[in-house]
């Protein structure tokens, strides 16, 4: 569902089913199918075999991998996880503890304009909710946040700074900052101190 939820999803590609398995019946797919797969395409398949590419893409080779950072990287290493608390969620070697937050990005004019994962759950404690991404090769991927409503990593450090977006929902983990000048930029050097090299297994 991962793969299929952007083709099929009207907010995003919008594509329909039958389209998808359409272009899958080309010949040239069709053949690559028939080997992988031993049968005519289906969407399933589709979303099987993008799932299967996207498992093979992995990065890493930055200067944070190789101990190679900045002194002001450094310094933003220290704040995120320290006083930022950026590590609280964004955990682990590809920063992401792979659960889902309602930081406030959807509250907008006193309501939610996207039921982030409430969508698919229908529970209360999910709405708003959306799923704390890597930070790796976070500097490849502007603009950022579920909706792309933030442009650089400066505004997603403001944002955070600020405490996130007041909401009934909010992760209590989320408050202001208070964060210096200086301290920004140091967070915004460690965050792009995780751009490496991206390999996939074409």
């Amino acid at each position: 569902m991962q793969v299929l939820q952007p083709i099929l999803s009207p907010k995003e590609l919008g594509m329909t089913r039958e389209a998808v398995a359409a272009l899958a019946r080309s010949g040239r797919y069709r053949a690559q199918f028939r080997q992988g797969f031993g049968a005519e395409p289906s969407l399933e398949q589709v979303a099987l075999a993008l799932a299967s590419y996207v498992r093979t893409i992995v990065a890493g080779d930055s200067a944070f991998d190789r101990g190679a950072m900045s002194d002001s990287a450094r310094r933003g290493l220290a704040l995120f996880h320290g006083k930022a608390g950026c590590g609280a969620c964004h955990a682990g070697p590809l920063f992401t503890d792979e659960q889902f937050h309602n930081t406030g990005i959807a509250w907008r004019t006193g309501v939610l304009i996207d039921e982030g994962r409430a969508g698919v759950t229908h529970a209360d404690r999910d709405r708003g909710a959306f799923k704390t991404p890597t930070l790796r090769e976070l500097a490849r991927t502007a603009p950022y946040m579920h909706d792309g409503s933030l442009a650089t990593l400066e505004e997603v450090i403001d944002f955070y700074d600020r405490g996130g977006q007041r909401n009934p929902g909010l992760d209590s983990r989320l408050r202001p900052l208070h964060l210096s000048p200086a301290e920004k930029q140091d967070i915004v050097a460690f965050l792009r101190s995780l751009t490496g090299r991206v390999r996939n297994g074409q």
